[in-house]
């Protein structure tokens, strides 16, 4: 895939998840504002699917009307599932945009399942992926959080909508709520230092709940070693520069996993909300592509990182020629540069 068309799909899966969040509001003029910011992601994946095809190294792509972005993914034998119903869609943007009338929700709900259908055939022809996942190949390092999505796709696409939730929640467990398992301090004495719990795990749990005496009398059962510092939850959240009620939507529509060790068996907390009101397609198919979008921010910001490798590379002697004093601190010298 060429870089820039990467860029350019990235940029519409941002597009895409607002126009996400407004289009299904049962507000006339909310989710009119989803159905344009929706015609622009459509823009920019025509635009990127082209660029892709070449097709801007010899005609110009920067005035061409959404129509003709159509037409020529047609000319290159891409089928365009839907066509009418997305010039449709367009034709609605110039009323909203240009004429300030409002569409109705139902219409928009209906838009905007006709371009989310229509972009992924478009997205298989020619990248053999969907937006989806071509932002969790490219984005998602971790081979365990990215097999979890993997397996998550093939459940949607066999309508295993509740096998969705679940491997969604296992990579969020194994990204974000890990750091909030409590099960390493369960033999630690409250009175002991600080240090003596350095390198176990639920680091970012309240600091109450990491010791023994906590645990015993709070602890009934293994899903409530889980202990979520919220402020601390937020604050990491708005430094990845992702949104915390993404977060909080996924867990509340997924049911909750864990597992007591790195490579222990995962509990699954499958509550009959979960079972009977959540597995559906819809919340499947939005815990999946906002888990992706979640975690690929944190992984974006995880990648501004810099740091020294300060292990030694080479041994270093030094010799000393006469008697030296050594001092078990350093003196207080002032240096002229």
């Amino acid at each position: 895939m060429k870089p820039e068309v990467l860029q350019t799909l990235l940029t519409a899966k941002v597009l895409f998840n607002q126009a996400q969040d407004f289009c299904f509001i049962e507000d006339k003029h909310t989710s009119s504002a989803g159905l344009l910011i929706l015609q622009d992601a459509l823009e920019l994946i025509f635009l990127g699917c082209l660029i892709e095809l070449g097709i801007d190294e010899n005609k110009s792509l920067e005035n061409t009307s959404f129509d003709q972005l159509i037409g020529e993914l047609k000319k290159k034998n891409i089928k365009v599932i839907k066509s009418g119903t997305l010039k449709a869609l367009n034709k609605q943007r110039v009323i909203i945009k240009h004429y300030g009338q409002v569409s109705e929700p139902s219409s928009v709900r209906n838009y905007f399942s006709a371009a989310q259908e229509s972009t992924n055939v478009i997205m298989q022809q020619i990248f053999s992926k969907t937006l989806q996942d071509i932002l969790l190949h490219e984005l998602i390092r971790s081979a365990e959080v990215k097999n979890y999505f993997s397996i998550a796709s093939e459940a949607l696409e066999q309508e295993k909508y509740l096998a969705v939730l679940v491997n969604v929640r296992k990579a969020i467990y194994i990204e974000v709520e890990k750091d909030y398992c409590i099960y390493d301090w369960r033999d630690v004495d409250p009175n002991e230092p600080p240090f003596i719990g350095l390198g176990r795990g639920g680091y970012k749990a309240p600091w109450y709940t990491r010791n023994r005496e906590w645990i015993e009398k709070n602890v009934s059962n293994p899903f409530a070693y889980i202990q979520i510092d919220h402020d601390r939850l937020r604050q990491d959240v708005m430094e990845w520069g992702a949104n915390t009620q993404d977060y909080f939507n996924i867990t509340r529509l997924t049911p909750q996993v864990m597992r007591l060790t790195h490579d222990g068996k995962w509990l699954i907390k499958e509550e009959s909300e979960h079972i009977y009101q959540s597995s559906n397609l819809e919340n499947a198919r939005y815990c999946l592509d906002r888990a992706v979008t979640f975690l690929s921010k944190k992984q974006a910001y995880q990648d501004l990182g810099r740091s020294l490798n300060y292990e030694a590379k080479h041994g270093l002697k030094v010799k000393i020629n006469k008697r030296t004093k050594l001092y078990e601190k350093a003196l207080q010298i002032m240096s002229r540069f």
